[in-house]
């Protein structure tokens, strides 16, 4: 176990019959120091006999814990083909009655286990299956060696513990991809001498380092900026970056070149766009229960809910400010809100009644519609609400104020979506398996499948053609549409997999609580980027009719996200390179450059000539941006290189790494205007990462204020000095203003 990792907490579930067994437990792990919970489990055992699982109440209370990690325990003979389905695939702990303790040890180890591999352990399982299902194709492989061997080296650890399953499928497929990328590394090894000499040296700076970062007391997060942890500035771009503007404002030398080179690679990839905060210290409680996005794409209404009392309000959200603007009282017992298309309306649905509110105005006019239970809203661009119930769709005028149920009742709703062509489509399950899309105006089923049962309730509706995806009971994204039998894509589902949504252009997210939400492209599950990283337990995906917007929903926080773009078109002006070699001329200055096997060598006309090592193999294809202060460049491996050649400091800086989703290799490289272009092995072209103007302190400074969004708390600003925050336009959060009536 690791030093830093905390004890999780534990529940035990067991049958009545089986109580002895369970207070035996129960007295071996107090005595081991682990924490026992009746709720908010972060483990559950599961002591499973031939009592158990024909009890309802076992099945309950199994049921009830459904999200924690499991440990099953078999008390007796009973077969696991008896047991809940999502049970089975792991390798139970044998107990025997006449020897217990050598079991309860082996549930220690398995508690006290490392979840992050179990995880890994779960989204191999997805893809070995998925791989299956393309008869063991080369193409369905891991193909980067690093991976390949990181899930090597999984198998190998975790086959010392007998609580879970690593053979089978998931060996052959890990199998598989190690030797097929080692044989593709074999040959290139000879290359990567000097790669694997700077990743011995910066191993050594990391060992250095990282001790004296951790000895820093609480979180100051300028020790990070400082010894450039890229790995946690990563997954803090926001707030890392605005510690490096503080560094780069009042730091010394050294600190503005390590806070030069954070910004530079930082701004360059996707950042959250924040969120409205309803609670700024413990003494403040509320929630919000809805977020309607409206299609000016700067703004959204969200509906929050004030405690004690629980009473409703309609808020109007700015996105860039991160500040709620004006509040009108709604009352109590809200469900859900849509905005109109024009955006100067939200509807809001709940057991009161449903109200109309005009946002110019902050007026409300109230309908006699009520819906008592479980709504999603959506509002149509014909300007018909449609009402998902638990098992029963509903239409409504927002004009006469009259609802009807439409089409047949159903067992569940995975997606609901309002439509590109005005019309509202909703996914549904009438059985375990068995899905129908439905034209949700009038209830006609558009198309249906027929399953296996799955493990993984979730699905989505396309916003733009009439289509829908699920998750199958083989763990892979299904494709369903009209006219056409269902399909499996080969996108491997995680098991753990909560939400999804299908964005334009063939755009899926897949998410869940203890996983990242990847944006993937059905055509051939390029994965193009991951939001929502800034919501732990993602419970709910909003997507914006209106745009690339995307609501992260969680217990804890709300945030929006933009969506990763797919390839692009080529424009009248923009220019492609295959060469190897690339020259610019801009105001009486030049620089050319070209490809030196996985290097390049820079000849500005400003400065003596430079070489910087780029990639493990060889340079095809160069391209200097037009004012000549940048670079893009790709190896024969697909990687490509985005290069700053001057900054304040007259240091080149590589500011973006990336590849073509999908993997492939690069065939060109260009520019359009200040965004790099990348085209693959077909004809997409591609906008790679990049950081416009970053070749300037100033222009690093004034990038970063265009990306900051929202507010911030104190807290999070407490190493900031009150030069930066003017510099940037920081401002704090305040409390939500007082709703009126409307």
């Amino acid at each position: 176990m690791t030093k830093n990792r905390p004890v999780p907490d534990v529940a035990v579930v067991s049958a009545v019959e089986d109580a002895v067994a369970e207070r035996a437990l129960r007295d071996f792990l107090k005595a081991a120091g682990v924490p026992l919970v009746d709720d908010s489990a972060d483990v559950l055992v599961v002591l499973i006999s031939e009592h158990a699982v024909d009890d309802p109440e076992w099945q309950a209370r199994v049921e009830h814990h459904r999200g924690a990690r499991l440990v099953p325990v078999r008390i007796d003979g009973i077969r696991s083909s008896r047991a809940p389905a999502h049970l089975r695939p792991l390798n139970w702990v044998a107990l025997d009655p006449a020897s217990p303790v050598t079991a309860f040890g082996t549930m220690l180890a398995a508690i006290l286990s490392d979840p992050e591999h179990v995880r890994q352990l779960r989204n191999l399982r997805a893809e070995a299956e998925a791989w299956l299902r393309t008869d063991r194709s080369v193409h369905s492989l891991i193909n980067d060696h690093g991976r390949a061997s990181e899930a090597h080296r999984l198998l190998a650890t975790l086959k010392e513990d007998n609580y879970i399953d690593t053979g089978g499928v998931v060996s052959d497929f890990v199998e598989g991809s190690y030797r097929h990328t080692r044989k593709a590394r074999t040959r290139q090894r000879w290359r990567r001498g000097a790669g694997t000499v700077v990743v011995v040296v910066m191993a050594f700076i990391v060992a250095l380092t990282v001790p004296r970062i951790l000895r820093v007391k609480g979180t100051d997060f300028n020790a990070l900026v400082t010894y450039g942890d890229p790995a946690s500035a990563r997954e803090m771009p926001e707030w890392s970056s605005l510690q490096s503007a503080s560094l780069l404002v009042r730091g010394n030398a050294q600190q503005q070149a390590q806070a030069r080179q954070t910004l530079a690679s930082l701004l360059s990839v996707p950042w959250s766009l924040n969120g409205p905060v309803v609670a700024l210290d413990q003494d403040d409680h509320g929630a919000f229960d809805g977020l309607a996005l409206l299609p000016d794409d700067q703004h959204a209404a969200v509906l929050a809910r004030s405690e004690p009392g629980g009473t409703h309000s309609l808020g109007l959200y700015d996105i860039r400010k991160g500040e709620v603007l004006w509040q009108v009282r709604l009352g109590q017992g809200y469900a859900d809100i849509s905005a109109s298309a024009d955006g100067r309306t939200v509807l809001a649905v709940g057991k009161k009644g449903t109200a109309v509110i005009d946002l110019r105005t902050r007026k409300i006019r109230r309908l006699d519609h009520v819906e008592g239970g479980f709504a999603e809203l959506h509002v149509t661009k014909d300007g018909h609400a449609v009402v998902g119930r638990a098992h029963q769709l509903v239409v409504g005028s927002l004009i006469k104020g009259d609802f009807r149920t439409v089409g047949d009742g159903y067992e569940t709703l995975l997606s609901l979506e309002a439509t590109s062509d005005g019309g509202a489509r909703a996914l549904v399950t009438v059985s375990p398996g068995r899905y129908r899309l439905l034209d949700a105006l009038t209830g006609k089923v558009l198309a249906d499948a027929k399953t296996k049962a799955p493990l993984i309730h979730a699905g989505a509706v396309a916003p733009d053609r009439v289509q829908a995806v699920f998750a199958g009971a083989d763990r892979q994204l299904w494709e369903l549409r009209p006219g056409r039998p269902p399909a499996p894509t080969g996108i491997a589902v995680p098991e753990r997999t909560t939400t999804m949504a299908l964005l334009d252009e063939g755009r899926v997210v897949v998410g869940g609580q203890d996983q990242r939400a990847r944006v993937l492209r059905l055509a051939d599950g390029g994965e193009l980027g991951v939001v929502c990283r800034d919501v732990p337990r993602l419970e709910r995906l909003l997507p914006s009719p209106f745009g690339d917007l995307i609501g992260c929903w969680g217990p804890f926080n709300l945030t929006l996200w933009r969506g990763p773009a797919g390839p692009r078109g080529v424009g009248a002006t923009d220019s492609l390179h295959t060469e190897t070699t690339s020259a610019v001329s801009v105001a009486r200055a030049t620089v050319s450059v070209r490809g030196d096997g996985g290097a390049v060598v820079v000849e500005p006309s400003w400065r003596s000539a430079f070489r910087m090592r780029l990639f493990a193999t060889d340079v095809v294809a160069t391209a200097v941006s037009k004012d000549g202060s940048q670079l893009v460049a790709a190896a024969d491996s697909g990687d490509i290189a985005v290069v700053s050649l001057r900054m304040s400091d007259d240091q080149p800086r590589v500011m973006a790494r990336w590849r073509i989703p999908g993997g492939g290799p690069a065939r060109a490289v260009g520019w359009s205007g200040e965004a790099p272009l990348v085209r693959g092995p077909g004809s997409e072209v591609w906008e790679a990462p990049g950081c416009p103007g970053c070749t300037t302190d100033e222009g690093l400074i004034a990038r970063l204020k265009e990306r900051l969004y929202g507010c911030w708390t104190q807290r999070q600003l407490h190493e900031v000095d009150d030069d930066t925050r003017r510099a940037l336009g920081v401002t704090e959060c305040r409390p939500l203003p007082e709703p009126v009536e409307g």
